[in-house]
């Protein structure tokens, strides 16, 4: 089912390949796509188990649950500061936000020393 479109000097054919013809190849896609969840699942699984901790500063950020989801698989990590066990991958996406947290939080007490931003002359503080 091709669908001819035309602008101004532009011919282009349109093949939608996602659309199923019919309900029981929607059916099919979805065992597949379930297929390939499942083997997520196995593959994550299988990843050696690294602790984190979040502290419940972080709480105000992230909530007291922090959801994560990698590729459609997600995990909840509690935000309370017990050591919990999760896949590698995960950990690195906790890690990400924590640290992004991190500099926000950094940056936000850098400009609150007014005393050492402060400047007397323009140009005086480096950039």
């Amino acid at each position: 089912m091709a669908k001819k479109t035309t602008s101004p000097g532009v011919e282009e054919t349109f093949t939608p390949d996602s659309t199923p013809k019919s309900p029981e190849q929607a059916g099919v896609k979805m065992m597949k796509a379930e297929e390939k969840r499942k083997q997520l699942v196995k593959e994550y699984t299988a990843e050696p188990r690294v602790p984190i901790v979040l502290a419940p500063q972080y709480a105000a950020y992230f909530g007291n649950v922090m959801r994560v989801t990698i590729n459609g698989i997600s995990i909840a990590v509690r935000v309370d500061g017990s050591t919990q066990k999760v896949p590698q991958t995960f950990a690195d996406e906790i890690h990400r936000r924590r640290r992004t947290i991190d500099k926000m939080l950094m940056r936000m007490k850098r400009m609150a020393n007014i005393q050492k931003n402060a400047e007397v002359t323009p140009g005086e503080l480096p950039i």
